[in-house]
């Protein structure tokens, strides 16, 4: 599994389309973002929304390029031929991910910290680093479900979007949804985003007991989330295209045994 690991991490930090999405394009928007409104009431929901997005889309979309790269490639089948597990490769590719996660946000936030001057004390950093793990866990198992319910590269981008931005568009990661129309809140108290963004925010927040509480609420309700997610992607897994996803394949299976 470590073999797999590393490897995986490797190819991540050898892709180029890799290190500008999830490395060179939020810090690029934080700065920008950051010199461009100059309001440091702000600055700590910016880093945040920038943590939070980064997340997001490193973990789902680039998640999904990468296994549909893979099975393309027939990395898959020859990993098939071995007695490696699937839930074993899938917490490869997970941990290689919330690696590559959290070294890029380290460095979102040492931005943060000097081109906005965001205050982060040492209790700040555990509560963060908590919260990122669990939402790339989740998003990364959402990542898979993409590249799962995808038949090639085109497909895999669309299935994506359509999964990524309904959840940052109902979240509020950038802006407050108090003035939205009502669906767009009850659609967003729904989803993992919204509670990801949320325990992220209390996690920058000065620590008190009220906030701790909403934290750890929105923590279990992520976590649950992340369960599910993980679940999904275990049960959908496939190791080339052309193959029906495991629970159709156990499907046609039992079928043929019964007839």
């Amino acid at each position: 599994m470590i073999t797999v690991l590393t490897t995986m991490l490797r190819g991540m930090l050898r892709d180029i389309h890799t290190l500008f999405w999830t490395i060179a394009f939020p810090i690029a928007l934080l700065i920008g973002l950051g010199l461009y409104l100059q309001q440091p009431a702000y600055s700590e929901k910016l880093l945040s929304g920038v943590l939070t997005m980064n997340v997001l889309f490193g973990s789902t979309m680039v998640t999904a390029f990468n296994v549909m790269t893979h099975r393309n490639r027939g990395v898959y089948k020859l990993l098939r031929a071995t007695p490696f597990k699937t839930t074993t490769f899938v917490a490869a590719m997970t941990g290689a991910r919330t690696i590559l996660s959290l070294i890029v946000s380290a460095v979102i936030i040492v931005t943060g910290r000097l081109m906005l001057g965001v205050s982060i004390r040492p209790l700040n950093l555990v509560l963060m680093l908590i919260v990122l793990l669990v939402g790339t866990v989740c998003f990364t198992a959402l990542g898979f479900i993409a590249a799962n319910l995808s038949k090639d590269e085109s497909n895999v981008n669309m299935i994506s979007n359509l999964i990524s931005f309904p959840l940052l568009f109902t979240s509020e990661a950038f802006y407050s949804l108090q003035q939205a129309p009502e669906w767009i809140r009850i659609f967003g108290s729904l989803q993992p985003f919204h509670y990801f963004v949320k325990a992220m925010n209390l996690a920058l927040a000065q620590a008190q007991a009220s906030v701790l509480a909403d934290l750890g609420l929105s923590l279990l309700i992520l976590a649950g989330f992340t369960a599910i997610c993980l679940g999904a992607a275990v049960l959908t897994f496939r190791w080339d295209s052309e193959a029906p996803s495991r629970r159709r394949k156990r499907t046609q299976t039992t079928n043929s045994s019964l007839s």
